[in-house]
This record gives C-alpha cells, structure tokens and sequence, in this order.
C-alpha cells in the first residue's frame, strides 16, 4: 500500500502560510460569489463580479516580485495581451475600461496558477479536496431544491435579485445553477468534485487518517454525485464525467494494484445506479435530462456535431473568418460584461464570443490570438505529461485526476465568465501544485 511517511513531508513550505490562505479565500469567494450577487448582496451584484479580481493582482505582483512567474507560457500570455491592450486602444475599440477587462483575465489571473504551484503543499491539496467534497453535499440538496421549485422561488433567483439565475431545461424544468450566478459555474464545480471523489473512492485508505472519509461519508458522496447529473439537466456535466471515468480507467490498466479497486469501485457505482433508479429518486430529473440530451443532440447533430461545433470549429470557424481585423476589435469585447458596456452581446461584434478560441482571435486578432491559443493548448500538454510520468513512476493518482479536469477547461475553457475563468485558474494550480510537492515516500 502506498502511503505517504509522515506529515511533514506534506505541509513544507510554512513561510507561505499567507498566501495560501489567500487562494482559500479566492475558492472561498468562487463557490459563494454568486450566491451573494443573487440572495445576500444583490445591490452589489456588478461590482462582486469582480470580487476575487484583488487577490489575483495581489498574488500576481507578489509572484512576479519573488521570481515564481518566470515561467515562458505566463510571460508570454502577459506580454501577449498588454500588447493586445495597446493596440485595442489605438486601432480597436477605445474603451478603456473594457480592455481593462479582457486584459485582467491573462495579465493577473493566468500567472495565478504558477503562484498557487510554488506555495500549496500536499496537505493544501488535500484539505482543498476534503472541503469541495463537504461542500457538494447541501449543493446537491440546493440544486434538487431548484430543480422542483419554481422559477419565482427565492432559490432561483437571478443575479441583482431579478430574474431567474436558471436556463432552459427540457420538459419544463431549468438547469438549477447553485450557488452560482449560472450553471455553467455549477458544472464547473462538480468538474472538480468528480476529479477529488474517484481519487477518494480508489485512494482513501492510504492517506493519513486526518484526510480520510469514512465509508458510509464517501457512499454518500458517490450518491449525490449520481445525482447531480440529471439533476442539472447538463451534457457538459454528464461528458465531463465520462472523461474522468477514461483518466480513471488508464490509469487501473497502467498500475496493477488499481486494477482490483477500479473493478470494485465499477461494480458498485453499477449497483448505486440500478437502486437509484428502481427507488425513483432522481427519476423526474433523469426524464428531462434524457429529454434534453435527446434534442440537443438532433439540433446539434449528436456526440460529432458537439465536438465539431464547440471545439473544432471554434477554432477553425475563426481562423476563415476574414472579417476579423489582423489586430481584432479588441481586447475584452467579447465578455459579456465588456460587450454591454459597448452596448451589444457577445455574438454583436462579428464572432462568437461563446466560443473560447472564436472570442479570443476576435478580439486579439490572428497572430496574437493564435500565439495565447497555443500557449494554453502547450501549457496543457506539458503539465499532462507530468502528471503522467507521476502516475507511471511514483503511482501518484492525484495529479494525473486532476489533470483530468485541468485538460477540459485551461486549454478551451471560457476565460471570457469570471467563474469559469476561476475555476480553469483553480485546475491548472492545484494540477500544478501537485506536480510540484508530490510524493517523496512509498511503502510497499
């Protein structure tokens, strides 16, 4: 059995107690932001878009002062979009604030990751799992809550206290967002749940006690998660789990002594799923999600045309499309925040601003669009590999799940919605930090 030797390997590196107490508030602040902007704050609902905005400046410069970002990609993603920013002013949009905006996301949040890789440990990792883990438990329950309650329910409140913060369902029920402003952040978060729960379900009897579940806290657990799939009514949570399922299942074929827990652990989410369903919990949501996922599929042309449309073609519908200026329209024109202010929507400005890589040669242009595109996809692969080799060499699970996620959002993710752009910023740290301090011990 692998097992770490003792807790000091894991928590080194206490003269950044401070700024990992920073991170803790910025995931803090990412889970809870939303919840504040619709129910507690909603007064304050612009200005809390922003909210973590503080911390990644904070960290970056302190980053920047102590040498931690001299990594290639962060420094060429930073000069990348300040010479975005100049131009935008001179040839693209003009406005200040919203180059401002679009700036923000490479300048100071991307160098987070790189920050947050040189001062977590292995026990920040771990706690930052534990506490996910606790926290999907009333999400769940939020989210049921949400799925029956009406629209004009206090739980599905829109962001300022208007509106509604759900979308559009099938069979007259809506995609519930938690405590998110929408649910793209909640399928966002449950992309992290789901990395942290199969490292727990295959791994939890080799961690210290302190950071172990028990077994009837982990059932509960792998119950909600089941759950929340048809529940939120989303493709995109329910492909995202086959991807963690597929890094699971390489990993069992590549290690032997996973082989025999990822066969139990397969065999009772079979079981889990069979009771759930004969019980009929969860049936009127497997209904609309079943629903749902059958016609989006024939309006998108199934499994291919969802590859083709959002990945795919984001990048190559861009790359033909001769409208865009050489420099693009400008910097942080294609959020949604940026293209109200200048008095549109993210499909106003000749590309699609839902489209990651469409936003980013939008408004950046073909050079200096493609140099941030490649930069990420590299960065990605580069990080992929290690957590590889740690998984062949060191049998360490948790980088190589981790990466899992980290593959999904920080080559493609939507950097352009401040949560999802915190949480691609949180995967690509945690993925890095547990290169970073991984296992120095085992015992056979």
């Amino acid at each position: 059995m692998t097992n770490y030797l003792n807790l000091n390997t894991l928590t080194k590196g206490e003269p950044y107690t401070i700024y990992r107490k920073a991170i803790w508030i910025y995931i803090f602040l990412l889970i809870f932001e939303g919840a504040l902007r619709k129910w507690f704050l909603p007064f304050l609902a612009t200005p809390l878009l922003v909210v973590r905005d503080p911390i990644a400046i904070w960290l970056t410069i302190i980053g920047i002062q102590k040498g931690w970002i001299r990594n290639g990609y962060a420094r060429t993603i930073m000069i990348t979009a300040s010479i975005s920013f100049i131009l935008t002013l001179v040839l693209g949009h003009h406005n200040l604030f919203v180059a401002l905006f679009g700036w923000r996301i490479y300048f100071f949040h991307f160098p987070m990751i790189f920050v947050m890789g040189k001062v977590l440990t292995r026990t920040d990792l771990l706690k930052i799992g534990r506490f996910i883990l606790w926290i999907s438990l009333p999400m769940t329950i939020l989210i049921f809550i949400q799925f029956h309650s009406p629209q004009t329910a206090w739980v599905n409140m829109g962001i300022g206290g208007e509106g509604t913060a759900s979308f559009g369902g099938a069979l007259g029920y809506m995609r519930p967002p938690g405590t998110f402003s929408f649910t793209s952040g909640y399928v966002s978060f449950q992309a992290i749940v789901g990395c942290y729960l199969l490292y727990y379900l295959l791994m939890n009897n080799t961690l210290p006690k302190e950071f172990q579940f028990s077994k009837i806290t982990l059932t509960i657990l792998a119950i909600c998660y089941l759950l929340s799939i048809p529940t939120s009514i989303s493709r995109t949570h329910f492909f995202q789990t086959g991807v963690f399922l597929i890094f699971l299942f390489i990993a069992a074929m590549r290690k032997n002594n996973l082989k025999n827990k990822f066969l139990k652990f397969v065999v009772i989410t079979i079981i889990a799923g069979i009771i759930l369903y004969l019980s009929g919990l969860g049936g009127t949501s497997l209904e609309a999600f079943t629903a749902r996922f059958e016609g989006a599929n024939k309006v998108e042309g199934g499994v291919e045309g969802v590859i083709g449309n959002r990945y795919v073609g984001g990048l190559f519908g861009s790359l033909i499309n001769f409208t865009i200026p050489i420099f693009g329209y400008g910097i942080g024109l294609g959020t949604n925040a940026g293209a109200q202010i200048m008095g549109g929507n993210m499909y106003s400005f000749g590309f699609n601003g839902e489209v990651e890589w469409s936003r980013i040669i939008g408004e950046c242009g073909m050079l200096l669009g493609l140099i941030i595109i490649i930069v990420r996809v590299l960065f990605s692969i580069e990080i992929w590999k290690k957590t590889y080799n740690l998984l062949v060499k060191k049998y360490d699970l948790l980088p190589w799940m981790l990466s899992a996620g980290m593959m999904l959002t920080v080559p493609q993710g939507q950097w352009s919605i401040p949560t999802n752009l915190g949480f691609c910023i949180l995967f690509g740290g945690l993925t890095l930090a547990s290169i970073n301090c991984k296992k120095t011990s085992k015992r056979q």
